[in-house]
């Protein structure tokens, strides 16, 4: 069996790479960068590090080989002959590889699944649209099937030098599921290890993004605030703490609401989440898990998406708030994103940006809140000079 993984990076190697792997798939890596591909050719092998509270486990991917999207003929070639397609290249690259896949999907004759490891509410649609662009009169797309996965592993860093020929390690945690929506596949369905098939795909993807990854930017923009650089030293922190939590709760609810307690979870949920948070063998930064906040702060995303259900179950979203207007402070100079969410706000003010990136109507109940939790931050926030209360927002 043949896998074509797009992206080898954190979740393309450290998560799907690795299942794929132990689900005996010969894997193919597409890559852009040359001297990624000259080092997995030249390895055959990277490893993977899992850390958790059973501690430490490496296991190493072999077997493995990597083509460079520069050479379409190639890639092409390769998913012509695979038996499943994965993309792991982040959202904003999907319209980049989209030709590479839709040429080789034209290719075949047996339909073949792909599966888009983005974190992306609509990663399988806009995959299949920038396909099916990409093919123009040919109607190859709807012949095959593609899905979102939805990653259950934090994969916090790479170590290595790629340049060298000691093998790279990708870190993460323990967790080695994923879902994927079982509508939109087309027989035969791969069989991988951890991939788990649902009919109700929208409802456990609002289950991640509105606790898992409300908490995990939560922290990362509450913790800048506060000057800290992981998201281990945030959590540890009691006021962000327990501001994550209260967080989660509030989108907990909020799914409670719509889909009920199966799909919203219980508290025992929210724990064991911030027990992965408070994981310091991830060493994760939070530029890592607060970068592109334009993104994150989208309507149906981590933190505006479970403020709104709140609300429409009669829940005030005050911590989910206070995130999105952390979120407004965040500074990267090494992120666009960030960068550009700040012009946006010195240009037209933090009302304004707010309805901009998030579609937030300034009159109604939620972006209220959020303003008024802006214009107190704003009182006292310098880049560098951290917030030392979240109750009365202390200012060093």
């Amino acid at each position: 069996m043949r896998a074509v993984v797009f992206g080898p990076g954190q979740i393309g190697c450290g998560f799907a790479g690795q299942l794929l792997h132990d689900s005996g798939y010969e894997i193919v890596f597409v890559a852009r960068n040359p001297v990624i591909v000259n080092h997995l050719n030249r390895l055959g092998h990277y490893r993977v590090r899992l850390t958790g509270r059973g501690g430490v486990r490496d296991m190493t991917v072999d077997g493995i080989r990597a083509i460079l999207s520069s050479e379409p003929r190639k890639v092409a070639e390769e998913v012509a002959r695979a038996d499943v397609v994965t993309t792991s290249v982040g959202c904003n690259n999907l319209l980049a590889i989209a030709p590479l896949v839709a040429e080789g999907l034209s290719r075949r004759v047996s339909p073949v699944n792909v599966f888009a490891f983005e974190n992306l509410g609509n990663a399988d649609s806009c995959l299949k649209n920038f396909v099916a662009g990409s093919l123009g009169d040919d109607p190859a797309a709807a012949r095959h099937g593609f899905s979102g996965a939805l990653v259950s592993r934090i994969v916090a860093r790479r170590t290595g030098d790629p340049a060298q020929d000691e093998p790279l390690v990708f870190v993460g945690d323990t967790p080695s599921t994923f879902i994927v929506d079982g509508r939109t596949l087309r027989d035969p369905i791969p069989q991988i290890t951890g991939m788990k098939v649902t009919d109700n795909y929208t409802a456990w993807l609002q289950r991640k993004l509105f606790t898992f990854s409300a908490g995990h930017a939560t922290a990362a923009y509450l913790g800048y605030l506060k000057g800290y650089h992981y998201v281990h030293a945030a959590v540890r922190d009691p006021e962000i703490r327990q501001a994550v939590m209260d967080a989660m709760l509030e989108g907990q609810k909020g799914l409670a609401a719509c889909y009920g307690p199966e799909i919203a979870g219980n508290e025992n949920d929210l724990t064991e989440i911030m027990s992965r948070f408070e994981n310091a063998a991830l060493n994760d930064s939070l530029e890592r898990v607060g970068r592109d906040p334009l993104r994150k702060l989208g309507h149906e995303d981590r933190l505006v998406g479970p403020a709104l259900l709140a609300r429409q179950a009669g829940i005030r979203p005050e911590k989910l708030a206070l995130a999105v207007a952390a979120a407004m402070f965040f500074c990267n100079r090494a992120d666009p994103s960030a960068n550009q969410l700040l012009g946006q706000i010195r240009a037209v003010g933090p009302a304004q940006a707010l309805s901009d990136v998030s579609g937030l109507d300034p009159q109604r109940t939620i972006a209220q809140i959020v303003i008024s939790a802006w214009c107190r931050l704003s009182e006292g926030w310098q880049q560098g000079n951290p917030l030392l209360n979240l109750e009365h927002f202390f200012w060093a």
